[in-house]
C-alpha cells in the first residue's frame, strides 16, 4: 500500500484553478465539518406546493452544480492527479513551445508557471504553500548512497566511515543478488564489475539466465560493460524528460540544478552492443550481435582517477545531457550543471565519489599544492567544461537554450574547519586541505585586504588554497563567451571551510545557526573576486544551508539534547523556527554590507529535514510544513533563490519526508501521487533455482 499523508493532511478536492499572472493558486469547494457540501436543502410541502417546486428547482440545481463538480474534479486529475496527466495538458494546450514561448490561449497560465515576476504558489485547502523557484536533481548524475538505502535503510544522511549504505541501483541492479552494497560511485563501479565477473566465472548459472540468454565472454558484454549497463539504465530510467519536468513546471518550478560529476564521454553506451546485419547469416545465429570489449568498454565509458590506484569513474555521455537540457528548454525550465565531484574527491563523504577513500584532490589535483607546475587537472577540467558549454551555442542551440548556469565546484573542501581546528574530528590522517605556500599566501591576502573600502579582512589559513582556485574558476568564466550569452556562474561555498576560531566575532551573539563571520568573511572574498556589474547580472553567490546538522536548529522527536526542540512543542518549535529561518536575512545583509547593495544570492541546496539521523528527525506534517514555509518565506522576502534538495528521492525509504519534494507536496495533498519507484530495493530475498539476469 503506498503511503497515505497524515491524519488531517489528506488530498482534498480541487474543485476549480484561479489563475494569476505570477501565483497559481487551487482553491477547494466549501463543505462542513463532516465533509459535507454546505449547499444542501431541506425537503417541505406537498407535491405541487410551492415548497415542492422550490425544493424541485434546488434539486436541478444540485444537479448542475453535482456536474460542474464532476467536471472541475475530471479538471484537477487531468491537471495535477499525476505526471502524465500534467504533460498531456500542458503539450496538448501548447502551453509551452520549443522555442519556449505560450500560445494566446494558454499565455496567462504559461505565465502563471514560468513567470520570473515572482515566486509561485499553491493555495489547497484554504492555505497558501509557497513552491521555491528551484529544485536539485540530486544523486541522478553523481550518485550519493543514501539515495538508495531502500524502505529499510534509512538511517543517516552522513553515513559514517564504517556504513555502506546504498543497497540498490534500480532498475537492473536491486539487492545483493544482483550486485553489492556501495558508498558512492567509483565504489559501486568497482562492485559492479566484480559481481559480473564472478557470475560469468560461476560454471553452475552459464545456462540459468532470464530469457535464455547467454553467460560466457564471446557472447555477452564483459563484467565493465555489463556494470556500464547497469549504471546507463539508471541515469535513463529515473527521470522522464516530458513527464517529470511538465510536472515541475506546473508546479511552479522554474530552474533546476543537477549535480554532475567531472568524468564526461563523446560516446553512447548503447552502442556498446551493435546489430551485426552481415549477408547470409540468420537472424539467431551467434555473429548476429557484436558486444564491445572490457578493454574498449573502459576506455570510451570510464575515466581513470588519476590520485588512486585502479580507480575508474563511470562517464556521462554528453548526447544524454544534451537532450536532457533541450527538454528543459521545451518546457521553459533553466538547468544549472553543478560539478559535483572532481578527481580525487574534493571534500569528505559519500557525495565525494570516492569514498571511503580519503579525499586528494587538494593535496594531489591542485596544482599550488606540489608547487612543481605539474599539469593542474582540476583547473583544466574546468576550462574544457566551459568550451564544451560554449560549443553547444552553435552545435545545439535548443540545448544551449535549456541551460541556465555553471556551478564549478560544490561544497569545496567541506568540513575542511573541523579538520584542522584545535580539537580536529579526525586524527589519524593529516587534513586533506594543506595551506598555500607562504610566499604564495601572503601575496594572495595582500591582493584580498589591500582596498581602502575592506570592511572585513579574510584571515590566514588553510582556506585561501580553495579561496584562489574559485578565483580562478571566475575567472576562466568571465574570459568565455558564457557571460555574453546570459548564462551565469553560481560559485558555491561552505561555512566549514574555516576553523570558528578564526572568524570575526559579532557583538551580537548569534545562536541559532547563522553563522553571520564566515558570512562577512565570505563577502569580502566576494566583493574582492568580483566587479558590482559582474555581481548584479551573471555571477551568482551560493551558500547552502540546512538546520538538520548542528544542535541550534534542529528538531527531534524525543527533544534536547539530541535536538534544540521536541517535534510535538509546537510553541518551542515556533520560537526556535523564527529565530532560525532568519539566516536568509542575515545572509542578504551581511553580503550587502561587505559588497553593496544589486547582488545576487542564492542558496541551492536547503530542506525540511530537521535532523540528520532519521529515527530523532521529525517525520510529522505539521513541523515538516512549518520548517518548510518559514524557510521559503523569508527567503523570498531577502530575495535569496533558494533550490530544494532533492526534487524526488523513490529509492530513499524514510528520508524521503523531509528531503523528496515530491514526497513533501503529496503529505501536504498538493498531489496525489506519493514519491515511490517502481522497484523494490535491497529486500529481495532470491528463491532457490531463481535465474539471474544474463540479458546484458
Amino acid at each position: 500500500m503506498p503511503p497515505r499523508p497524515p491524519v488531517g493532511q489528506e488530498v482534498q478536492p480541487l474543485i476549480s484553478t484561479n489563475i494569476t499572472m505570477a501565483y497559481q493558486s487551487i482553491s477547494v469547494g466549501n463543505h462542513d465539518d463532516n465533509g459535507n457540501d454546505s449547499n444542501n436543502f431541506q425537503h417541505t410541502g406537498g407535491h405541487n406546493s410551492p415548497a415542492a417546486k422550490r425544493k424541485l428547482n434546488m434539486i436541478f440545481s444540485f444537479t448542475v452544480g453535482a456536474l460542474l463538480f464532476i467536471t472541475a474534479d475530471w479538471f484537477r486529475i487531468r491537471l495535477f492527479g499525476s505526471t502524465k496527466s500534467v504533460r498531456t495538458s500542458l503539450k496538448d494546450d501548447g502551453v509551452v513551445t520549443a522555442g519556449g514561448k505560450p500560445n494566446e490561449t494558454n499565455r496567462l497560465f504559461h505565465d502563471a508557471i514560468i513567470n520570473d515576476a515572482a515566486p509561485s504558489t499553491i493555495n489547497n485547502n484554504s492555505q497558501t504553500i509557497p513552491i521555491p523557484t528551484g529544485v536539485n536533481l540530486g544523486s541522478w548524475l553523481s550518485l550519493e548512497d543514501w539515495f538508495y538505502v531502500g524502505s529499510n535503510g534509512a538511517v543517516e544522511v552522513a553515513s559514517p566511515d564504517d556504513a555502506v549504505a546504498a543497497s540498490c541501483l534500480p532498475p537492473i541492479h536491486l539487492d545483493q543478488s544482483t550486485g553489492p552494497r556501495w558508498n558512492s560511485e567509483t565504489d559501486l563501479l568497482e562492485g559492479l564489475a566484480n559481481h559480473y565477473e564472478e557470475q560469468m566465472n560461476d560454471e553452475s548459472i552459464k545456462r540459468s539466465t532470464l530469457g535464455g540468454y547467454p553467460n560466457n565472454k564471446s557472447q555477452s558484454l564483459g563484467p565493465y560493460g555489463k556494470a556500464i549497463k547497469t549504471i546507463h539504465a539508471f541515469r535513463s530510467n529515473y527521470l522522464d524528460f516530458d513527464e517529470d519536468l511538465s510536472t515541475m513546471a506546473a508546479l511552479g518550478i522554474k530552474y533546476v540544478r543537477v549535480p554532475v560529476s567531472w568524468c564526461w564521454t563523446e560516446h553512447d553506451p548503447v552502442d556498446m552492443v551493435t546489430l551485426m546485419e552481415k549477408e547470409g547469416v540468420h537472424a539467431n545465429d551467434e555473429d548476429e550481435w557484436y558486444y564491445m570489449s572490457d578493454e574498449e568498454v573502459q576506455e570510451k565509458f570510464t575515466c581513470v582517477d588519476p590520485f588512486y590506484d585502479n580507480v575508474r569513474w563511470p562517464a556521462i555521455p554528453r548526447s544524454f545531457v544534451q537532450r536532457f537540457l533541450r527538454a528543459c528548454a521545451k518546457h521553459g525550465i533553466g538547468a544549472t550543471l553543478d560539478i559535483h565531484t572532481y578527481p580525487g574527491g574534493t571534500s569528505i563523504g559519500t557525495f565525494s565519489g570516492v569514498w571511503p577513500r580519503y579525499s586528494k584532490f587538494w593535496t594531489h589535483g591542485d596544482v599550488q599544492a606540489t608547487n612543481d607546475g605539474k599539469y593542474d587537472i582540476g583547473r583544466t577540467i574546468l576550462k574544457d567544461f566551459i568550451a564544451w558549454l560554449e560549443s553547444l551555442s552553435t552545435s545545439d542551440p535548443m540545448a544551449f537554450n535549456g541551460l541556465r548556469a555553471l556551478s564549478p565546484m560544490n561544497e569545496p573542501a567541506h568540513l575542511a574547519g573541523l579538520y584542522n581546528g584545535a580539537n580536529p574530528i579526525r586524527t589519524d590522517s593529516e587534513t586533506f586541505l594543506p595551506p598555500l605556500p607562504s610566499e604564495l599566501a601572503d601575496e594572495y591576502l595582500s591582493q584580498l585586504n589591500g582596498g581602502s573600502d575592506v570592511s572585513t579582512k579574510v584571515p590566514d589559513g588553510n582556506h585561501l588554497r580553495v579561496l584562489l582556485w574559485l578565483r580562478d574558476a571566475v575567472d576562466a568564466f568571465r574570459q568565455s563567451k558564457l557571460p555574453s550569452f546570459g548564462k551565469e556562474l553560481h560559485v558555491n561555498l561552505h561555512e566549514s571551510l574555516f576553523p570558528s576560531k578564526i572568524l570575526p566575532k559579532y557583538e551580537t551573539k548569534y545562536d541559532h545557526g547563522l553563522y553571520p563571520g564566515a558570512l562577512a568573511v565570505f563577502g569580502s572574498w566576494w566583493r574582492a573576486t568580483t566587479a558590482p556589474d559582474e555581481r548584479s547580472s551573471w555571477a551568482i553567490l551560493d551558500i547552502h544551508h540546512y538546520h538538520a546538522w548542528g544542535p541550534q536548529c534542529s528538531g527531534a522527536v524525543e527533544g534536547p539534547p539530541t535536538g534544540r526542540y521536541a517535534c510535538s512543542d509546537v510553541e518551542e518549535r515556533t520560537k526556535v523556527l523564527e529565530e532560525c529561518t532568519k539566516w536568509a536575512s542575515v545572509y542578504r545583509k551581511t553580503l550587502e554590507d561587505e559588497c553593496g547593495e544589486g547582488l545576487r544570492l542564492a542558496s541551492a541546496e536547503f530542506s525540511a529535514s530537521t535532523h540528520h539521523s532519521i529515527r530523532h528527525a521529525c517525520t510529522d506534517a505539521s513541523t515538516l510544513r512549518m520548517t518548510y514555509e518559514m524557510q521559503v518565506k523569508i527567503a523570498n522576502e531577502a530575495d535569496v533563490e533558494l533550490f530544494w534538495w532533492s526534487y524526488k528521492m523513490p529509492y530513499g525509504g524514510a528520508f524521503r519526508s523531509g528531503w523528496s519534494l515530491k514526497q513533501l507536496l503529496y503529505m501536504f495533498g498538493v498531489t496525489s501521487t506519493p514519491d515511490e519507484g517502481a522497484y523494490h530495493c535491497g529486500d529481495h530475498v532470491k528463491a532457490v533455482g531463481e535465474p539471474f539476469d544474463g540479458s546484458m
